[in-house]
């Protein structure tokens, strides 16, 4: 049974709430509080609320008689993590932070202050989520590098059908790309030829308008000389044969072997299977993102500066993550050589 009500199912009050938060401006209207926001962004808050309309139909369905932000009382709030226990701290703080913010955008007036409260210390005990997570499966970028261009040449040529060579050649292809160009998985998935993806004589073009982009701000990248070859092959030959095998025709770049469009959970997960394939370690395309940052950060400090236009970040915060991380990394592996030479040292 699914732990989310769907909006047709909502109650009326939430419905119009709804479409009065996601109103576009008009002549004589402001926009909703909502309209800003790209479409992904409110599926998203929409699945969050859902998720809470559904609890209250569940637990205490009178609350639904009352006004949408008079239901948020601390007490159904903490009722209803207590019903969250069995998820991450991570997930806990989005599904309330979620529900809140709908509703402090629809009744900005009111008093929301112990809400903000009870928020803080789900953002403490949240941290950044679980870095736990990623111990061990942040590599360098130029091993993933190695790992695609191998999967998309040797490997390829060693398949035994012509349809598993174009799929090597593919899947090589898409790591080799996101190796140098880590793009966030919504973005990657959404490239497309002669919106996105720009091909001439002499050089590939990635960019990607600002609601591509998390933070709003259009990038532009010319694709490194190292993996625009492979990149070109692709484009020319492999994503035409494989459109050709389902008579599609269509514009987005990442196609599977009938030419139909690869889902971002097809690619996520096509990604970390290949890499655990390659390297022994699973790599999901989000840490492609790390494994430039990091590799940035180790290279100098001149390098770290690059972080933030290569992540398409608007702030400094995670490149100075990285960077204090590897720095800890090799002030960490310059003690153990100390530590191998003083030993050598002695009897």
């Amino acid at each position: 049974m699914s732990l989310v009500l769907p909006r047709t199912k909502w109650p009326r009050s939430d419905r119009e709430m709804w479409e009065a938060l996601c109103r576009e401006a008009g002549p004589l209207d402001d926009p909703g509080g909502l309209a800003h926001l790209r479409q992904t962004s409110r599926n998203t808050l929409e699945v969050r609320y859902g998720r809470w309309i559904k609890w209250l139909s569940d637990t205490d369905p009178k609350a639904l008689l009352a006004p949408p932000p008079e239901r948020a009382t601390m007490l159904r709030l903490q009722s209803w993590l207590e019903g969250l226990n069995h998820t991450k701290p991570m997930s806990r703080l989005m599904f309330v932070d979620g529900v809140l913010r709908v509703l402090r955008e629809f009744a900005p007036e009111q008093d929301w202050t112990v809400q903000r409260r009870l928020l803080a210390g789900l953002k403490r005990a949240a941290g950044r989520g679980d870095p736990a997570r990623k111990n061990g499966r942040i590599l360098c970028s130029a091993v993933l590098l190695a790992a695609g261009l191998r999967h998309a040449g040797l490997y390829a040529d060693e398949a035994v059908t012509p349809l598993e060579r174009l799929k090597r050649q593919r899947d090589g292809t898409m790591i080799a790309l996101l190796s140098v160009l880590p793009i966030r998985r919504r973005s990657f998935c959404e490239l497309a030829l002669g919106q996105s993806v720009h091909v001439s004589a002499t050089q590939i073009m990635i960019s990607l308008a600002p609601d591509m982009t998390k933070t709003g701000v259009p990038w532009e990248v010319i694709v490194p000389g190292q993996v625009e070859p492979v990149l070109r092959h692709y484009i020319n030959e492999v994503r035409p044969a494989l459109l050709a095998r389902g008579g599609q025709s269509h514009n987005v770049l990442w196609v599977g072997k009938k030419g139909e469009i690869m889902t971002p959970n097809y690619i996520g997960s096509r990604v970390g299977k290949l890499t655990l394939q390659m390297t022994g370690i699973r790599v999901p395309p989000h840490f492609f993102r790390d494994a430039a940052a990091t590799t940035l950060a180790r290279s100098s400090a001149q390098s770290a500066r690059l972080i933030r236009p290569v992540l398409a970040h608007s702030g400094f915060k995670t490149a100075e993550r990285h960077y204090i991380h590897a720095q800890t990394i090799d002030a960490g592996r310059d003690y153990a050589s100390l530590i191998k030479r003083l030993k050598g040292d002695r009897p």
